[in-house]
């Protein structure tokens, strides 16, 4: 996440989902990392914001000295070991990565535990939404073959769930089923169906 899109729109749908997800009990221990680009530009203050615009308490956000220029220390100070949602500028890279994207090599080790879900932004630009959903979740199946993946997708942008537990991941498709009813079909999307 660059600080410039602190408090958009999507900052508010990213919330309404977790804070959804939360009251089910669909995610365990759940964390944040919002993947700053720009982390000598964010100060407490935007922390705070940002934990308010996803409807999560201040300490769910993980912490980093290390920015994502130096990516092997920046993902090794991530301790947490519950669910873990992952805010990149852009999303996971399918080409060139760079401090916008998380590469799905950095997924695979993020999903220990196994029972972890994941959540992960997904921008999309210039294609269709479930085009780049079924590249990013072809090359994050390449460095995970076991992962179970599921969507909740919108026009521009989607919001990736992996898990190695297929059950994490029925749990997640069937919520926002529940919750969407027959608006479900075309924004929800679950691996192999």
């Amino acid at each position: 996440m660059n600080l410039s899109f602190l408090g958009d729109a999507l900052d508010h749908w990213k919330g309404s989902l977790f804070e959804s997800l939360q009251k089910r009990c669909v995610v365990c221990e759940f964390a944040v990392d919002p993947m700053a680009s720009d982390l000598v530009d964010w100060k407490p203050s935007d922390f705070a914001i940002l934990a308010k615009l996803l409807r999560i308490e201040r300490s769910q956000i993980i912490s980093h000295n290390r920015s994502l220029s130096d990516r092997r220390a920046y993902f090794h100070e991530i301790k947490h070991r519950g669910d873990l949602f992952l805010d990149p500028d852009t999303g996971v890279a399918t080409g060139r990565l760079s401090v916008r994207h998380i590469a799905p090599a950095e997924i695979a080790d993020l999903l220990n535990p196994a029972d972890r879900l994941l959540a992960i932004y997904q921008h999309v630009r210039a294609q269709r939404v479930t085009d780049r959903v079924d590249a990013v979740c072809t090359a994050i199946l390449a460095k995970s073959p076991t992962v179970s993946w599921c969507s909740y997708e919108s026009p521009t942008v989607a919001m990736i769930f992996v898990s190695r537990k297929p059950d994490r991941i029925a749990s997640v498709h069937r919520h926002f089923g529940e919750l969407l009813g027959f608006h479900a079909t075309g924004r929800i999307r679950i691996s192999g169906i």
